[in-house]
């Protein structure tokens, strides 16, 4: 009988150093055809993250408020040449379909009428982190650095704050930000894209 040992192992399989099982990573390609089957309820808010299939939280009145009032100022600083989406997929990667709060995306919109948008599309990441900031922190700040997110804003309902991560490096597990910025509620946030400011935004008006 033949033995398996961990070069066997598919890229995509991951052992786990104390059971010894192996978890299968799921890639793109295979979700999108678990969705086109039916297979997850349509209330169900699902993200491919790293492979694994994440449920995404029930979202409250004051982070669906934060999404709004967002994209609505992104919007009006932004301008016609970027669309900015709520809570909409990007792919970035292999296993990585990630649901954004926002996303500030080159224009025009038919570019995606076939296709989520890749990491070149995207001037800018957000966040709304009310019971997700570990995720929105860990995973996905270590993601969107490893790939090149240039600017990503954690709107910190909790903490009542927008913390701007810019300047990413590094690649993989070790892509990080370089820069971070605190805003509070009497401040205001520079929209920076492609590494120049667009616009501000007073934190007061939309937490």
């Amino acid at each position: 009988m033949a033995t398996h040992t961990q070069s066997a192992i598919p890229a995509r399989a991951e052992p786990n150093s104390s059971t010894g099982l192996v978890a299968y990573r799921l890639t793109v390609a295979e979700f999108l055809k678990m969705i086109d089957a039916g297979i997850f309820r349509d209330e169900e808010d699902i993200e491919l993250l790293a492979g694994r299939l994440i449920k995404e939280m029930t979202k409250d009145d004051p982070h669906d408020f934060a999404v709004t009032s967002h994209a609505q100022k992104y919007r009006g600083i932004l301008g016609p040449s970027w669309i900015v989406r709520e809570e909409k997929s990007v792919v970035l990667g292999r296993y990585w379909r990630p649901e954004p709060d926002l996303t500030a995306l080159r224009g025009p919109l038919d570019r995606y009428r076939t296709r989520a948008p890749r990491p070149a599309d995207i001037g800018l990441l957000a966040e709304v982190a009310d019971s997700t900031y570990a995720k929105d922190r860990g995973l996905k700040w270590t993601k969107y650095a490893a790939c090149k997110g240039a600017s990503y804003w954690i709107v910190n309902i909790p903490e009542r704050r927008v913390e701007a991560y810019s300047s990413p490096t590094g690649r993989g597990n070790a892509a990080r930000y370089q820069e971070r910025r605190d805003y509070g509620t009497d401040d205001e946030v520079p929209v920076i894209v492609e590494g120049r400011e667009l616009g501000r935004i007073k934190l007061s008006e939309i937490l």
